[in-house]
């Protein structure tokens, strides 16, 4: 069972004839820190996350959250903001049709949420978009996680992030939509981005430390760090907190992914080369 937001696990590891439902939502990196691996992870406290990017971009203090498609005929709170939900259990996904292209139409996208405020009269005034990634892995656990049910000691390491996601998935995707919500009139909060801590982290190595703060905008890039506590209850999800936002634009992230300034010294492709060269004499 999730503990998250009730239900089955719904992270499968395994073959298609093999299939099972892991349970796990965290591995550790290579020094013994969280990484979650589960998107549902971020969404403890009854989806907690979507009220906070929903206060952030609407600058309201409090908002009721309702499934988008039951929007309409819902009743209207009087002392909250009513924002329609567009998610996974939440009224479902919206997929941006794909622009045509010689007479036929490109593969559309989806973007995880859709947050949409409307006013008293159930019209919409305008909608932010929120992304949200966690980290695949290398590897399988599934034996690790097998020791572990068992009471079994696990000897080594079974699995590890693939950080390479960052720059490979992660990026081009946050600039392409960033890109595309910059053209929404009623996107005016632009496009926000939740991950856990290590995959932020990642992400500002990645990107360099020139990223220049800037208010939210209809192009504006804001990340939201999520952090899971240290402190351990047997039983009991450990508690998982917002961390300060990064607000800056779609624009000075693609600059920064297309040219990076913390590149290795000049050279450094060669001496690897040479230093393999001596090791194999």
């Amino acid at each position: 069972m999730c503990p998250m937001v009730g239900g089955l696990c719904s992270k499968e590891i395994g073959s298609t004839e093999n299939r099972i439902r892991s349970g796990v939502c965290t591995i550790a990196d290579k020094d013994g820190a969280p990484v979650i691996i589960c998107p549902i992870r971020l969404y403890a406290n009854q989806y907690a996350l979507l009220s906070t990017v929903a206060k952030l971009a609407f600058k309201v203090d409090t908002v009721a959250l309702v499934d988008g498609r039951k929007a309409v005929a819902a009743s209207t709170p009087k002392d909250r903001q009513l924002v329609a939900v567009f998610g996974k259990g939440w009224g479902g996904e919206l997929k941006v049709p794909g622009r045509p292209v010689s007479g036929r139409k490109t593969s559309g996208f989806f973007v995880d949420w859709i947050l949409a405020r409307l006013d008293r009269d159930k019209k919409l005034t305008e909608f932010a978009a929120l992304e949200v990634q966690t980290m695949d892995t290398i590897g399988s656990y599934r034996s690790e996680r097998e020791a572990i049910l068992n009471g079994q000691p696990y000897v080594g390491k079974s699995v590890g992030p693939n950080w390479e996601n960052v720059n490979k998935r992660i990026l081009p995707q946050l600039i392409y939509k960033g890109h595309l919500l910059e053209r929404e009139a009623l996107c005016q909060s632009g496009l926000f981005f939740a991950c856990p801590e290590a995959v932020y982290n990642k992400i500002m190595d990645r990107l360099g430390t020139t990223l220049a703060d800037y208010p939210p905008k209809n192009n504006s890039l804001t990340f939201i760090p999520m952090r899971l506590e240290d402190a351990v209850n047997l039983g009991v999800p450990r508690v998982i907190q917002a961390l300060q936002t990064k607000t800056t634009t779609v624009q000075q992230v693609q600059i920064a992914f297309s040219s990076p300034t913390n590149l290795p010294e000049a050279g450094a492709y060669e001496r690897a080369i040479r230093a393999a060269l001596v090791e194999n004499k």
